[in-house]
């Protein structure tokens, strides 16, 4: 049962994304505030709860709660502040979280040529959509075009964990689930930040995609994928 325990923090951040969302589209802006904290707190908790249990790479774990710290960090960050000073420490603050998770798959499997090389063309094409794109950047590109290189290490190194993905299939499958989810919530929150005439529903959707990939990372977690 205590296995399982996780999901209970599963489902409340569910429920929390729920009330985020009714308040965004209903127009409360301090209860989305709130509520973003509160939904962010429970994949914290549901991460925690996989970290307590491992006892076999205390370092990955480790590397990994301490990025979903700095995530839910950047998410109060970027509810506060959409382009300020407060917007670029919370990119920031995504940024060593992806470095703590590249650093993290790393330990399970080390960096190859290959992955340099999906890096470079999903970099290349996140830089050309940032520049061709209709987009209203406000002096902030260069801060944007250094966390696209980021997040692309980071979502290249997740999906080429499937080469050691025997014997501990299901955490892999749920970490490289959860680097497409990020970047795919990534691809939308640059949209309704920077975009033009971007309908609410983007955000919306972003913080689906964003909280599904928060939701594989700790289900990882929790399942294990040591070796």
């Amino acid at each position: 049962m205590k296995a399982k325990a996780y999901l209970i923090f599963e489902v409340f951040m569910a429920a929390a994304l729920i009330g985020l969302n009714v308040a965004f589209l209903g127009d409360y802006a301090t209860w989305a505030i709130v509520m973003k904290a509160v939904t962010s707190l429970f994949f914290i908790l549901a991460g925690f709860c996989g970290y307590r249990r491992s006892k076999e790479n205390q370092t990955f774990s480790r590397l990994l709660m301490i990025a979903f710290v700095c995530c839910m960090a950047g998410d109060v960050l970027l509810a506060l502040d959409s382009s300020g000073l407060l917007f670029v420490i919370g990119v920031i603050s995504f940024a060593g979280a992806h470095i703590l998770f590249s650093v993290a798959f790393c330990r399970i499997s080390p960096v190859k040529k290959t992955d340099i090389i999906a890096m470079a063309v999903l970099f290349a094409g996140s830089t050309l959509l940032l520049c061709l794109g209709n987009f209203e950047f406000q002096g902030l590109l260069p801060v944007l075009v250094l966390y696209a290189a980021i997040i692309s290490f980071m979502v290249i190194k997740a999906l080429s964990l499937w080469r050691c993905r025997k014997g501990r299939a299901i955490g892999i499958k749920l970490i490289m689930a959860g680097g497409v989810f990020f970047i795919l919530s990534d691809f939308l929150l640059l949209y309704w930040l920077f975009g033009i005439d971007m309908p609410r529903s983007v955000q919306s959707v972003n913080w689906v995609l964003y909280y599904l990939a928060q939701g594989c990372l700790t289900a990882a977690l929790n399942v294990g994928v040591e070796n």
